[in-house]
C-alpha cells in the first residue's frame, strides 16, 4: 500500500475516533429532564460499604412514587397500606425523600447481608428474580400502551414506543438499565425473605417462652395502645354499630353485659317479665322465635362508655346494676322511612374480669401470632445491628435539593 494511502486511512481513522469520542461525550453531557448529565446522575447520594446508590437511582425511584402519590395516599388512608405523605408540605416531602432513600439503602443492605450470612438462591429462585425484572418491564410497557390508546393516537403501538423511549430518556436510563435496576430490587426482596427465615430459625422460640412473650405483646399492642388512644371510637363508627373493644385487654372501666334487642314493645315486655321471674336468659339465645324480629341474646360482651355496639343508654343503665340484674332500656329512634319508633334492650349485667385476658384462655388462637411477634422483633434487631456496623454515608444536600415536582 502506498505511503500516501496509508496516511489518508490513518487520518480517516483518527477523524472517526474523534467523532465517536465527541458523540460519546455529547451523550454523557446530555441532560435529562431533571437537568442532570451522566456524571451528575452517577454521583452517589449514598454509599453502603462503598457501594454507590446514585442520584439517578434515587431520582427515578422518587419520581415514580411522587407521580403516583395520589394512589399510594389513597391506599394509606383507606386501607392502611403504606404511609401517607403530604407532599404539599416541606415536612411531608422531606419524609418521602428520606423513606425512598432508606428503601434503596435497605435493598443494598439485604443483598450484602445475605451474602455475608452465606445465604444462596436456588436456580429456581434466581430464575424468579430475573422473571420479576422482565415482568416489571412488561407491566411498564402495558401501562404506556394503555395510555397511548386512551390518548386517541392514530397508531397507539407506534406512539407507545415513542412514549417509552421518552420515558427512559427523561429519567436518564435505557431499557437495559431499567431491567438491571428491577432485577436488583427483586434480588433484594428474595434475600430479605431468606434472611427473615434465617433469623426465625436462629431465634427458635420455645413453648416455654410463649407465656412471657404474650404478656409483653398484649401490654404493648392492647393495654398501652388503648391508653394511648389507639382504640378510641369515633361517632360514625358507633352509629353504625361497630365497636373496637380490645380482644386481649379489657379496660378497667368496662362492664360485662348480655343484651337482647327488639323493636317489638310487647315482645320486649314479655321477655323482661320472664327473665325477671327467673327464666334463664340463655333461653332467648336459642329459641326459634328470636331468629328474626327479636334477635338472639348476644354472648357476654365487654362495653365501655365510648366503646359499645349499643346505644350509650345501655352502658349508662348497666353500670349501676348489680351482677345478675336484668332491666330494659328504651331508646327513641327512627325506622327506615324516617318515622319515630323505639328500640328495646333487655340488659343483663354479667360477671367478667378486666385487664389483660389470661394467656391460658387465648393460647389456642394466639400462639402463632406471638411467635411471629418474637421472631420479627429479633429479625428487626439483627437488621438494625447490621446497619449500625455498616459504613453508610448519605449526601443530604443532594437529596434535599432534588425536587420531583419540577
Amino acid at each position: 500500500m502506498k505511503r500516501q494511502t496509508k496516511k489518508i486511512l490513518l487520518i480517516a481513522a483518527a477523524a472517526l475516533a474523534i467523532l465517536v469520542l465527541v458523540a460519546g461525550l455529547i451523550m454523557l453531557l446530555r441532560k435529562d429532564s431533571f437537568g442532570d448529565n451522566y456524571f451528575t446522575r452517577n454521583k452517589a447520594v449514598a454509599t453502603v460499604n462503598g457501594t454507590k446508590i446514585t442520584k439517578n437511582e434515587f431520582a427515578a425511584s422518587l419520581s415514580n412514587y411522587y407521580n403516583n402519590i395520589d394512589t399510594y395516599n389513597m391506599y394509606a388512608m383507606h386501607y392502611g397500606y403504606g404511609k401517607y405523605y403530604d407532599v404539599s408540605s416541606e415536612t411531608g416531602m422531606r419524609d418521602l425523600k428520606k423513606d425512598i432513600l432508606n428503601n434503596l439503602i435497605e435493598s443494598e443492605a439485604f443483598i450484602q447481608m445475605g451474602k455475608e450470612l452465606g445465604i444462596t438462591l436456588t436456580a429456581e429462585e434466581q430464575s424468579a428474580v430475573a422473571q420479576s425484572a422482565k415482568d416489571a418491564l412488561t407491566n411498564l410497557k402495558d401501562q404506556i400502551l394503555e395510555s397511548a390508546k386512551s390518548s386517541g393516537a392514530q397508531n397507539p403501538e407506534t406512539y407507545a414506543t415513542t412514549m417509552l423511549a421518552n420515558y427512559f430518556s427523561n429519567i436518564g436510563i435505557n431499557q437495559k438499565t431499567f431491567l438491571k435496576r428491577s432485577e436488583h430490587s427483586a434480588l433484594a426482596e428474595a434475600y430479605a425473605e431468606k434472611i427473615q427465615e434465617h433469623f426465625a430459625a436462629e431465634r427458635n422460640v420455645t413453648e416455654a417462652e410463649l407465656k412471657d412473650i404474650y404478656a409483653e405483646y398484649a401490654k404493648t399492642y392492647y393495654e398501652d395502645a388503648y391508653v394511648e388512644g389507639a382504640y378510641a371510637q369515633n361517632t360514625s363508627y358507633l352509629a353504625m354499630g361497630y365497636t373496637d373493644i380490645p380482644y386481649l385487654y379489657i379496660p378497667e372501666d368496662f362492664i360485662f353485659v348480655q343484651v337482647i334487642q327488639t323493636s317489638d314493645a310487647d315482645k320486649a315486655g314479655e321477655i323482661l317479665a320472664k327473665v325477671q321471674e327467673g327464666e334463664d336468659f340463655e333461653t332467648y339465645r336459642a329459641s326459634d322465635d328470636n331468629e328474626s324480629e327479636t334477635g338472639k341474646a348476644q354472648a357476654i360482651l365487654a362495653i365501655g362508655e365510648n366503646d359499645s355496639p349499643f346505644d350509650g343508654a345501655v352502658y349508662d343503665r348497666a353500670k349501676d346494676m348489680n351482677v345478675g340484674d336484668v332491666d330494659m332500656v328504651q331508646v327513641a329512634t327512627k325506622d327506615s322511612d324516617g318515622n319515630d319508633t323505639a328500640a328495646y334492650y333487655i340488659v343483663k349485667r354479667a360477671e367478667g374480669t378486666t385487664g389483660i385476658v389470661p394467656y391460658e384462655e387465648v393460647k389456642a388462637v394466639i400462639d402463632d401470632t406471638i411467635k411471629s411477634y418474637a421472631e420479627n422483633n429479633y429479625y428487626t434487631e439483627q437488621i438494625e445491628a447490621w446497619r449500625d456496623k455498616a459504613n453508610i454515608v448519605v449526601d443530604e444536600d443532594v437529596i434535599q435539593a432534588f425536587d420531583p415536582a419540577k
